[in-house]
């Protein structure tokens, strides 16, 4: 899945050089075995660091269960973008506690990426196996947070309590357990942006396999939610709309619990727009969604029981057998194995279905002008849409949707989009 940039704009020559002052004593601190690195375990490298600092971690295992302690941190492994090396730059909790602790107001300058978080375990009152965050907003992302197991109900990937907003994007969260939820849980007035993951065979024997929401709001987005127990995403008591959108939700498996793609009991409804839902048992239980692929919906296109606009089309994944929910198209879809493009035999009917008023990101052309469903839809990693004939060799100007043609149906699209401004 593709890396999201964020970019800050500094209005002013002041600013910038409050900026640079405040940044100028930022160090960078090295954990390795070796004896020319700063430290050899992680924690003493946070406890000598300050606000702005970067730990930078070289490959091994750390047997360590680690607090940031109120520190905005930057904490590294030496390549956060490559899978080998997050593979080897391993933090092991020892079935102790959680592996990684937020507890003191760290904010979205404290930076976790990178690691495998591994091995957490029920130790103490903290109610998560493998990252706990409470009153705090990290930015958690590129990690592989695997193999952690709490006995208790809650979180057995990530934990998010206390009015905590992280932010989790690009982490592939796997093999987790608790008893009630196994990906990521979100309590207590919690809103965390869950972006571009990779969720996938969490179990929960009594709950929500993947994502559990009780009083809490908070964006879940662009994620493959696959291969779960219990339910993709539960949500209970929430005063406020969660918002899914643009999220892959398959093949959830029965639990202890009743099971299904999205199930919400006692809460307001969820906002579900340009998703699919294939193979959970129960698609939707409790709630409806819009313009997405539910499996089983018995649609016209316009209106039914399960939502608006929404198809019950088989969306052709490329290889669910070797977990890749990428959408077939005859235009082209991306190969992340190959790391290409290639040619399908037949294009999906999810491809260019989503939301109109939904804005295509960064989907390549030719994106028909219109957003994907499924977790791709809206980036760089997209299936382009086909026309019936082979994309076009040059892009004309004023072709919006990319059928080589300026015609009425690129006014429709500017038309339709005058004067919006790209928001959820």
């Amino acid at each position: 899945m593709e890396r999201l940039l964020n970019t800050i704009a500094y209005p002013g020559i002041a600013l910038l050089l409050l900026c640079f002052v405040s940044t100028a004593g930022a160090r960078i601190i090295t954990v390795d075995d070796d004896a020319a690195a700063d430290f050899n375990n992680i924690q003493a490298a946070i406890d000598a660091a300050s606000n702005g600092d970067t730990v930078v971690v070289e490959e091994g295992t750390y047997f360590e269960n680690i607090n940031f302690r109120g520190k905005n941190i930057v904490l590294t492994s030496t390549d956060p973008n490559d899978p080998n090396v997050v593979a080897a730059t391993i933090i092991d909790g020892q079935e102790k506690n959680a592996v990684a602790t937020f507890n003191r107001g760290e904010d979205a300058n404290c930076i976790l990426e990178g690691f495998t978080i591994t091995n957490g375990g029920m130790c103490g009152n903290l109610e998560s196996a493998g990252i706990f965050c409470y009153n705090s907003s990290p930015t958690i992302r590129y990690n592989l947070i695997t193999d952690n197991n709490w006995s208790g109900e809650w979180g057995g990937g990530i934990y998010c309590g206390g009015g905590s907003s992280p932010l989790i994007v690009q982490n592939t969260i796997k093999n987790n357990y608790s008893e009630f939820s196994g990906g990521i849980d979100c309590w207590d007035d919690s809103s965390p942006i869950i972006t571009g993951n990779i969720i996938m065979h969490n179990r929960a024997d009594s709950g929500m396999g993947a994502i559990h929401v009780a009083y809490s709001h908070p964006i879940i987005q662009n994620n493959l939610i696959a291969l779960n127990s219990g339910a993709g995403i539960g949500i209970y008591a929430s005063s406020s709309p969660t918002v899914i959108a643009n999220n892959t939700i398959v093949d959830t498996s029965p639990s202890g619990y009743e099971y299904a793609g999205i199930r919400v009991y006692g809460s307001v409804a969820p906002i579900i727009r340009n998703c699919i839902l294939w193979g959970n048992g129960d698609e939707l239980k409790g709630c409806t969604a819009t313009y997405s692929c539910v499996k089983g919906n018995d649609t016209d296109g316009k209106n039914n029981d399960d939502g608006d606009f929404n198809i019950s089309t088989d969306p052709l994944f490329a290889d669910p057998n070797n977990n890749d929910y990428h959408l077939k198209s005859q235009a082209g879809r991306w190969d992340a194995n190959e790391g290409r493009w290639v040619i399908d035999e037949v294009t999906s009917p999810c491809i260019d279905a989503g939301d109109p008023m939904s804005p295509i990101g960064r989907e390549p052309f030719p994106n028909g002008g219109r957003i994907n469903m499924g977790a791709y839809g809206g980036t760089a990693e997209a299936s382009k849409s086909y026309f019936g004939k082979p994309p076009c060799e040059i892009i004309v100007a004023g072709d919006i949707n990319g059928d080589c043609a300026v015609n009425f149906l690129d006014f429709r699209l500017m038309a339709l989009r005058w004067l919006t401004n790209g928001n959820l």
